[in-house]
């Protein structure tokens, strides 16, 4: 096979070829022109955004954002204004938690000598990550803004992390050079982990960009300065010719092999020659168009006489299939894959006569097989255009078709389809035209991975496989990050299975064992292809709680008996609804973690609360000491009727009611700290401040003026 080094209009024609697609004319815009007269490069930098930003390089003393700014900063001076146009979008530097907070800060345009580097490091420099990573979303309003210049279009993404917002961005591919067609796409990783490294050649790659991570100041300064000047130059990686080196790092030469790259359409082949002696039969032949053979595909024949009373069916299979007839008229069906067509000829007295069967479609081929637990649709996405008519009578056009399991190729009509993959909770949905006579090569692979998920064998006085909980199902779940839901997270997916198994898209997730009230959780990375196991050790602490009255406390013997009821809520990790337990002593078995522990007495007029840190296996008794004070009300003096119609109302420093009573004289415990004392007598209300202190006795007296 003979290897070529493809330029610009050629990867984007063989790209188009690719895709089934030619692709709208590029409409012309009101861009400016390089000197000489040549539409001037326009290039789009991508700037991450997101909270990751704020870390290091190892061994750097300034965060990645000073690092890449400064860099940024470099590369800019070092390009000509005249000569290009350069744009910024950035991400994640808004809003918390918002996979759609993508901005597009400085439009694509010409700047003149003196505000070049201004325009771009004025808002760089005002940055200030703190949110997630919409990196594919970013890709995709980079080229829109790319859609309208003229002449060659470049993305420079520099970015710290994968997209994180369950994207898949090399499905994204094909949107991104339909939007802006040639685009030609470099990526900058800064400090990537080895396994992220090259996840995104899968856009370099195809369109002649680099793909570099930078592990330090210096190699992020050069592979930025590098890459910049491609894209200003308008050109790309292949039509250098050269190899670039960066210290350790070393980008070859992309070439690509044409063949690789598309099967192109065969050349118009010669109707077969007709026998045209012996019995009379029909001569079957299916074609995909009017010039193209249908070869090595499992065709259907049905053949049904017109102009005889017996209307039986004749059937046949083959793509180059002969049927004894009689001479006469007959109408003639072929079935291939998806597709369905039909004609009518008339048989010859003698000799074959041929029957040809224009299907109007396209022949696909798998380049891997479609997964035992997948599904993949396809779905008709637009009318069908209008074109040369078929020379069938009659042509069917399913809008829907399932991919059937097993066949690595399949006849399909021609036309635009969306096509829907579907396996486990991974669902997607990409534009594939399928243009009639073409072979298109087609991956039904999935790009999400795997998340399997077990028990660790549980150790300690507490696991949650002992005790009351080992007659309980486990339950695992995965969850998703959503701003929207409650606790920013949302279910996606749960399975009661010994050992569970999930496929989902690419990002990050949080993966749960729950048994009864005991649960663990666990943050897991999802990269595409990747299988990742995780064995969750679903042990729980176990916690004794009771209360009492501290020693230094006085007045509390007619109440330090009453019972005590407790709440508990997990602190780490999130914060979720709390536990409520009754006393005088609670025993609860609790997953590991972080907890505030609240005692409430007397009705909830004495509260208080001890955080406590608890590791899987623990067995902990803990006493909450309330500090409290006594408070005696008293409405008036016996007799002389001011206790009649009495209400007290006692409210906190923050005027939450905490405490409340009937009787014209009354005492209760108070934690310590500032409250109003509100009375209702006979309809009038009065109120006073009190202090309460640990120890101390608080009179309040109201009577009748």
């Amino acid at each position: 096979m003979r290897v070529v080094t493809v330029y610009r209009a050629a990867f984007g024609a063989l790209s188009a070829l690719l895709l089934g697609w030619s692709g709208p004319a590029v409409a012309q815009s009101s861009a400016p022109a390089a000197p000489g007269g040549k539409p001037m490069p326009s290039m789009v930098l991508i700037f991450d955004g997101s909270g990751s930003m704020w870390g290091k390089l190892d061994g750097q003393k300034q965060t990645k954002l000073v690092d890449a700014r400064e860099a940024v900063k470099s590369a800019l001076s070092k390009l000509n204004p005249a000569t290009t146009q350069i744009g910024l979008v950035a991400f994640g530097h808004r809003r918390q938690g918002d996979c759609s907070d993508v901005q597009i800060v400085v439009p694509l345009e010409a700047a003149t000598a003196s505000a070049f580097v201004e325009r771009i490091m004025t808002p760089l420099d005002k940055l200030n990550p703190r949110g997630k990573g919409p990196l594919t979303a970013a890709l995709r309003e980079a080229a829109k803004v790319l859609a309208k210049a003229d002449g060659p279009r470049s993305i420079v993404l520099l970015h710290d992390d994968p997209d994180n917002c369950q994207q898949d961005t090399c499905a994204a591919l094909d949107e991104l050079q339909k939007s802006a067609p040639g685009v030609v796409i470099h990526v900058v990783g800064l400090g990537l982990k080895p396994e992220d490294a090259t996840r995104y050649q899968c856009l370099t790659n195809p369109t002649g960009g680099r793909s570099v991570n930078a592990m330090t100041a210096e190699q992020m300064e050069a592979a930025i300065t590098d890459v910049m000047g491609l894209a200003a130059a308008g050109t790309t990686e292949m039509a250098r010719g050269v190899e670039t080196r960066l210290d350790s790092q070393t980008a070859s030469i992309h070439s690509v092999s044409v063949a690789a790259i598309a099967t192109p359409v065969p050349a118009p082949e010669p109707a077969p020659a007709l026998e045209t002696t012996g019995p009379p039969r029909l001569k079957l032949r299916a074609y995909l168009t009017a010039d193209r053979l249908l070869r090595g595909y499992p065709v259907r024949w049905s053949v049904w006489p017109l102009d005889q009373s017996a209307a039986v069916a004749l059937r046949a299979d083959g793509d180059d299939a002969e049927i004894p007839v009689q001479p006469g008229t007959y109408r003639v069906e072929a079935r291939a894959g998806l597709q369905r067509a039909e004609t009518t000829v008339v048989a010859k007295a003698q000799g074959q006569t041929a029957a040809d069967v224009q299907l109007n479609a396209t022949d696909i081929r798998l380049t891997m097989p479609l997964p035992a637990d997948a599904t993949a649709t396809l779905v008709r996405r637009l009318p069908e255009s209008e074109g040369q008519a078929p020379t069938t009578s009659h042509v069917s056009k399913p809008d829907v078709a399932f991919w059937p399991h097993g066949q690595t190729s399949l006849v399909v009509a021609a036309g635009a389809y969306w096509l829907r993959l579907e396996q486990g909770e991974l669902s997607s949905k990409r534009p594939i035209d399928l243009m009639a006579g073409q072979s298109f090569d087609l991956d039904l692979s999935q790009p999400g991975g795997r998340v399997v998920l077990s028990l660790t064998a549980p150790a300690g006085p507490a696991a949650a496989t002992t005790g009351a909980l080992a007659n309980q199902p486990v339950i695992f779940k995965l969850e998703e990050d959503d701003p929207d839901a409650p606790r920013g997270r949302r279910e996606i997916a749960r399975s009661a299975a010994a050992v569970a198994e999930f496929v989902v898209a690419p990002g990050t997730y949080v993966a749960t064992a729950t048994r009864g009230s005991i649960d663990v959780r666990e943050r897991i990375t999802v990269n595409a292809g990747e299988v990742v196991r995780r064995s969750l050790p679903l042990m729980a602490a176990r916690l004794v709680v009771s209360a009492k009255i501290a020693a230094a406390s006085t007045g509390a013997s007619s109440s330090d008996a009453a019972t005590d009821s407790f709440s508990v809520t997990r602190l780490d990790f999130d914060a979720t609804s709390s536990t409520f337990l009754g006393g005088p002593a609670a025993i609860v078995d609790l997953p590991a973690g972080r907890y505030r522990i609240e005692a409430r007495r007397n009705n909830a007029a004495l509260r208080t609360q001890q955080d406590v840190e608890l590791k899987a296996g623990d067995f902990r008794a803990l006493t909450i000491e309330h500090q409290a004070g006594q408070l005696r009300l008293d409405a008036g003096a016996e007799g002389d009727g001011a206790g009649d119609g009495v209400a007290w109302h006692v409210l906190d420093g923050g005027g939450r009611l905490v405490w409340s009573a009937y009787e014209p004289r009354t005492t209760t415990l108070l934690g310590v700290g500032r409250y109003t004392v509100r009375a209702n007598i006979h309809g009038r209300q009065v109120e006073r401040t009190i202090e309460v202190r640990t120890g101390q006795v608080s009179d309040v007296r109201i009577g009748l003026q």
